[in-house]
């Protein structure tokens, strides 16, 4: 019999605790499963809300200024949007934008977070502990990133209204048309990437073989007939089109056939619905084992893995016992000779080591890493080539800052912007998301720096990889400027040249950058800076249409001072402001190495 007093008087018990009966918490979990893991998701995304709130104010604001304002002055009288329904260019593409916006934010949310899940982090490992279900992990994230859509599709909304961007007041269903376009692009890329094992890549592949692509050429910037026709077929197939046009359908009323809109709904649905699916079956095989009765993913490479280990260990067993019986002249160990003197603890005089890894670590996906970088600017080229040029007569050489005056082509124009722009984002990508992930994910810097290297070889290793890198996609890029006839053959030496020199510029200081964050969603903010760069440094248009204060504010943009000494070199136009243009990545080159070296010595070194 109890003696305890709190047992043996039952008014001293007080309320039963919430989990004393574990079965009915374990039944309210599994029927509400789902609910529990999208709320374990939001919370998480509470370390990055800023950035979703910001971006989701910021990125209309800017698209609206830049594409609508600025570039609209270049379309002009040559586009006439009232067949569409719209009374403006700007009009014209915002439902697009809204759209597209939101499939960026569906490559970013259903690829690194899921791998994080089952790799980096093993999160879902640990739900799968609980009474939830795989299906209910996976319906769980799913949710979780269709509310992150929503809150940037409904403040987006909202800001293109007071803009007056949206005409008609079904303007706010564009916040379910724009959620259904990020899901049926988003869907099916989380199910591929619950299939992977490692990440070798193949995130960067998605953004620029899928993602890219599809917002390229799916009439965002202009009518998708004004494009060739087998390119056509290329929209027709993106989900980022249907939910272009049923933005347009909503927001202005655009002309369109009662049964092309239940085709769009229909296809996005069917997208949707299938990859959600998909999704879920995959989730059961990795988490659910005992529910699945087939093949598990990954089950033979890793009986392969662990019989090459076998091997390798009964090799090297054999290989030590030799060298325990071979004479000792024979086991002599190679000097090993360390710097001395001043800053010899920053430096070993071993950048080599360290570049020679990064290429060991690439040499397998050689051709998919060069195709991929070449890819980019070549689809912008041909998107804005064929899409726009049909609606801009030319652009007039003064107004861009060039002597002799005339007209010079569209795609002329922009041929050696999108060359400075594709070294900006391979430079920022090799030091932003390679790096952070070795230093963050694989921990290979802190591997590093225990032996004899010193922050100096690290990071100057690392920049020539990403200099390497960048030289190729340029290398390519030039090629096809050189069959187009965009540039002349001098020029295009100069011009890769140039290319490596914004590289570095670039390269250095996104290291710098990347060394004070703590975790991916942070590159977010990187996003938040590139974007603007990349809208209003005279890329897609002249900034002479914006007033003398705006002007000034981006020619402080390092962006604008490479797209300038491009400009300046592929049209043999010289001043004393190309000096400018140099000094400025000079001080960006020194500045970035300096703090690049001080912080990678105070996270490794004492």
């Amino acid at each position: 019999m109890s003696t305890d007093p709190l047992t043996a008087d039952p008014a001293l018990k007080g309320p039963a605790s919430p989990a004393a009966d574990k079965q009915a918490m374990a039944g309210r979990a599994r029927r509400f499963g789902a609910l529990h893991q999208a709320e374990r998701t939001l919370r998480s995304m509470r370390a990055y809300g800023t950035v979703i709130i910001f971006s989701s104010v910021s990125q209309p604001i800017m698209y609206i200024l830049a594409m609508g304002l600025g570039l609209g002055v270049l379309v002009g009288e040559g586009g006439d949007f009232a067949q569409y329904g719209a009374s403006s260019y700007l009009m014209y593409i915002a439902p697009a934008i809204l759209a597209s916006t939101v499939a960026m934010a569906a490559g970013i949310e259903f690829t690194f977070p899921v791998m994080e899940g089952f790799k980096w982090r093993r999160l879902y490992y640990g739900a799968q502990a609980s009474p939830l279900s795989p299906g209910q992990i996976a319906s769980g994230h799913i949710l979780a990133v269709s509310v992150r859509f929503g809150i940037h599709a409904a403040v987006f909304t909202v800001v293109l209204y007071l803009f007056g961007a949206i005409s008609s007041p079904l303007g706010v269903l564009m916040i379910v048309s724009a959620m259904l376009g990020g899901l049926a692009i988003g869907l099916p890329i989380m199910a591929y990437v619950s299939t992977l094992r490692d990440e070798k890549g193949q995130m960067s592949l998605i953004q620029r073989f899928v993602i890219m692509p599809l917002f390229l050429f799916s009439g965002t910037f202009y009518p998708l007939t004004n494009l060739p026709g087998f390119l056509q077929v290329l929209g027709w197939f993106s989900p980022i089109w249907h939910a272009n046009e049923l933005g347009r359908v909503l927001a202005f009323g655009q002309p369109t056939p009662a049964w092309l809109i239940v085709v769009h709904v229909l296809y996005l649905l069917g997208i949707t619905v299938t990859a959600w699916l998909v999704t879920v079956r995959i989730f059961t095989r990795r988490l659910g084992l005992e529910e699945w009765r087939g093949r598990t993913p990954g089950a033979k490479a890793d009986a392969r893995r662990q019989d090459r280990l076998a091997v390798k260990d009964a090799s090297d067993v054999a290989r030590s016992a030799a060298a325990e019986t071979a004479p000792a002249s024979r086991g002599e160990l190679p000097r090993i000779s360390f710097r001395r003197g001043f800053g010899a603890n920053y430096y070993s005089g071993n950048i080599r080591a360290v570049f020679g890894r990064g290429l060991t670590a690439i040499r397998n996906n050689r051709g998919v890493i060069f195709l991929s970088g070449l890819l980019e600017p070549v689809l912008f080229l041909t998107s804005f080539g064929l899409g726009i040029s049909p609606m801009i007569a030319g652009v007039d050489a003064e107004q861009v800052g060039l002597s002799g005056g005339g007209t010079i082509s569209y795609a002329a124009f922009i041929a050696p912007a999108l060359l400075a722009v594709s070294a900006m984002n391979g430079a920022i990508f090799d030091s932003t998301w390679n790096v952070f992930f070795k230093l963050k994910i694989t921990k290979l810097y802190r591997t590093m720096m225990s032996t004899s290297l010193g922050p100096v070889d690290v990071a100057v290793g690392e920049i020539c990889l990403a200099l390497f890198r960048g030289g190729l996609y340029a290398l390519g890029f030039l090629g096809v400027l050189l069959v187009g006839g965009l540039v002349d053959p001098l020029a295009a030496v100069l011009m890769w040249f140039t290319a490596l020199f914004v590289a570095l510029g670039f390269a250095s200081v996104g290291m710098a950058v990347t060394s004070f964050m703590t975790r991916f969603q942070q590159m977010d903010w990187m996003m938040m800076v590139l974007m603007p760069m990349f809208l209003f440094s005279a890329t897609l248009f002249p900034i002479s249409v914006y007033p003398v204060g705006v002007q000034a504010f981006i020619q402080a943009l390092p962006l604008w001072h490479a797209v300038e000494l491009m400009r300046d070199i592929a049209f043999w136009d010289f001043s004393g402001l190309t000096l400018v243009h140099i000094g400025y990545y000079l001080v960006m080159i020194v500045a970035g190495l300096a703090l690049t070296t001080y912080r990678m010595k105070k996270l490794f070194l004492r």
